[in-house]
């Protein structure tokens, strides 16, 4: 039964990481950034998005603790079954991610359309100069990613079992987008002129290295879940799971932090400098 007092201890992790502390954090960087860049306009489309996302980070929250009653209710004997368990788990980790992704393309939206509406005499100059990939992470890192996604299938050709070919497909699929993303965010154009180009850097800075590691990040994981299938450790992949998507959300808190610093330092210096 320790692995299912585990696997509940996890869940309750998370929750309290994606839908409680992320979420505060993403509405304070939100916040900050409007200020920075869009000082004196009127953000009734910003609160408007925010009292939404506080709505529906609410109804997740709550939800969380549902299934995790209903866990609870599935685990107390100890012949519980795994499959059960991994269905409202990654129910949930979707319904996380859904609301995330949503809420940032929405934000997205009401931003290029401030963008396209702003006066045009406060328009800055783009600098042509790239930043490539090595300009952003150590070439060992990347390196450290690719030397991970090749040891994953290494082990995968070794034990030569059906679960670990579809382990290494999600594994590339994954190295694929991300690889898009990275690229998309380094060499894509800048549509929105008022955007400085110190400003956009920073982002992507912080996009690309967290897209890096959670490279990393996922290839390690699938290695544990292959690992604790071969030991016949079925039973904690579920605490697993909770266990990386709680460090996930905690990475991505810190990066949420480090952003609404920098907005907020970027809008005292834009206000001393008036």
């Amino acid at each position: 039964m320790i692995e299912a007092y585990a696997f509940l201890t996890a869940f309750t992790a998370q929750i309290l990481a994606g839908s409680v502390l992320h979420a505060a954090y993403f509405k304070g960087l939100v916040r900050a950034k409007a200020k920075a860049q869009f000082p004196g306009r009127d953000g009734k489309s910003l609160d408007r998005l925010l009292i939404l996302y506080r709505v529906l980070r609410t109804v997740v929250a709550v939800l969380g603790l549902a299934a995790l009653g209903w866990l609870f209710s599935l685990m107390r004997g100890p012949d519980w079954d795994v499959g059960q368990v991994t269905f409202p788990l990654v129910g949930y980790i979707g319904l996380q991610i859904l609301l995330t992704v949503l809420v940032a393309r929405i934000g997205a939206w009401i931003r290029k359309k401030a963008l396209l509406h702003s006066p045009p005499e406060t328009k800055r100059t783009a600098s042509l100069q790239r930043r490539g990939l090595f300009d952003i992470v150590s070439p060992y890192i990347v390196l450290c990613a690719v030397v991970s996604y090749v040891l994953l299938a290494a082990l995968v050709i070794h034990i030569q079992q059906h679960f670990g070919y579809i382990l290494l497909l999600d594994a590339t699929l994954v190295y694929a987008l991300n690889a898009f993303v990275v690229y998309r965010l380094l060499y894509r154009q800048r549509r929105y002129p008022l955007v400085t180009r110190a400003v956009r850097m920073q982002a992507v800075e912080m996009q690309v290295k967290f897209i890096i590691y959670c490279s990393i990040a996922v290839v390690i994981f699938m290695s544990l879940t292959a690992m604790l299938v071969l030991l016949n450790l079925v039973r904690w992949a579920p605490f697993a799971t909770s266990v990386y998507m709680a460090i996930i959300w905690l990475s991505m808190t810190i990066m949420l932090l480090s952003l609404r610093r920098r907005a907020e330092a970027d809008r005292l210096g834009l206000t001393q400098a008036c």
